[in-house]
């Protein structure tokens, strides 16, 4: 999502007042209401720790798959699923205890069949029937493939921007109007899938839960884990994104490559260690994505781009913002022992730590300047010497 600097930045460019108009841009425009609006949504987010906990809930001894992570041998076989809560088994076409007829914790009798719009959000027996085992043995022998794919991105773009130079740009307008289109639709589908299960996970079985439970458990199979995994494969797609703007002779900024670099060798290796608080980075970076595609898609048909360009940079901090919480909830239960058993790979939450604390500050970099900052307005006239 944090190509959204550099797009914008030309769709502006693109689009920008005349030579010696003396209308404000944009940003001085909305600089108060951009203030008024992150005043507004930062005191929220620690409302997140209002939900459902599951306090007290204690998960099977074989929730914690830090053998499998710790011993070489199983490294690129299929790990084992741990034993679900309870003496509960799944109704047809659902593998989780997350959606089990009253497997909740500590012997709830709730259910997800209780909620019978379940079965009609999830149709398909293609979906239901997807078991994440052999997608993440996959994923462990092919340990290699994102840095290897990182590393040829990161040369591409030195090459192309290079061959670029003396060329004149293409436009693909048409093309990229169809491309922004695309990732909407994934996006927009990929969210339909995930946010349902995240929610009713949580309100079921508490957001210690969300983070603790084996993730092949949790959200690894089924509907949810088959467009996970999508989700893992689309960072590799979403490449293709710095290669439209190279030969449209865009700039490429830092913020644009390092965000595709890192958020390609993050979800890899979180899927491959089979990270149980992933469900969180995906649902929300789909949710994102939806909205930020959706801009492109109506900037690249319409000309110019839609007048609600802030929110979409406001919606990218609060996702890092989440994203640094719930890695900090999962890391402080996993030192402080509060959840029994609680499965995580501390290595992984570090790397998630780092990359989401950088994106904060880039993105927050992004709005102050972009809306914040008082610039001086392009293309106004020099007043003239008088001798």
């Amino acid at each position: 999502s944090s190509d959204f600097g550099s797009r914008s930045s030309q769709l502006r460019r693109d689009t920008q007042t005349p030579a010696g108009a003396a209308s404000p841009r944009p940003h001085q425009r909305m600089a108060p209401r951009a203030l008024h609006v992150l005043a507004q949504i930062v005191p929220l987010l620690p409302l997140l720790f209002a939900l459902p906990t599951g306090a007290g809930i204690a998960l099977p001894s074989d929730n914690d798959l830090s053998n499998f992570r710790l011993d070489p041998a199983p490294f690129h076989t299929e790990w084992t699923d741990p034993r679900l809560l309870g003496d509960k088994v799944a109704r047809p076409g659902f593998q989780t205890d997350a959606v089990l007829p009253g497997g909740g914790v500590g012997g709830s009798s709730s259910s997800w069949a209780a909620h019978p719009w379940v079965d009609r959000l999830y149709p398909f027996a293609w979906e239901r029937e997807y078991d994440g085992a052999l997608a993440t043995a996959w994923s462990r022998r092919w340990w290699w493939l994102s840095y290897v794919a990182a590393a040829t991105y990161v040369i591409g773009l030195c090459i192309g921007t290079s061959s670029m130079k003396d060329r004149a740009p293409y436009s693909l307008a048409t093309a990229l109007a169809c491309w922004n289109l695309l990732l909407f639709a994934f996006s927009f589908v990929g969210m339909m899938r995930t946010v349902p299960h995240l929610i009713l996970m949580i309100s079921e079985f508490g957001l210690e839960y969300s983070v603790c439970r084996s993730a092949r458990v949790s959200y690894g199979k089924g509907a949810v884990g088959l467009w996970v995994f999508l989700f893992i494969l689309s960072k590799y797609a979403e490449l293709l994104d710095t290669a439209f703007l190279v030969v449209r002779k865009r700039k490429v900024s830092f913020l644009h490559w390092y965000h595709h670099c890192s958020v390609l060798l993050y979800c890899w290796h979180a899927f491959l260690w089979e990270s149980p608080a992933g469900i969180y980075f995906a649902t929300i970076n789909y949710s994102v994505h939806a909205v930020m595609y959706l801009y492109y898609f109506l900037a690249a048909v319409c000309g110019r781009p839609p007048r609600w360009g802030l929110l979409v940079t406001i919606l990218q901090l609060a996702q890092m913002a989440v994203g640094i919480m719930i890695t900090l909830f999962h890391l402080s239960i996993l030192s402080n022992g509060t959840v029994l058993n609680c499965d995580g790979h501390v290595p992984n939450l570090a790397a998630a730590l780092g990359m989401y604390a950088s994106y904060f500050i880039l993105f927050a970099q992004f709005l102050m300047s972009r809306y914040c900052l008082k610039r001086e307005v392009d293309g106004l006239a020099k007043p003239k010497k008088v001798d």
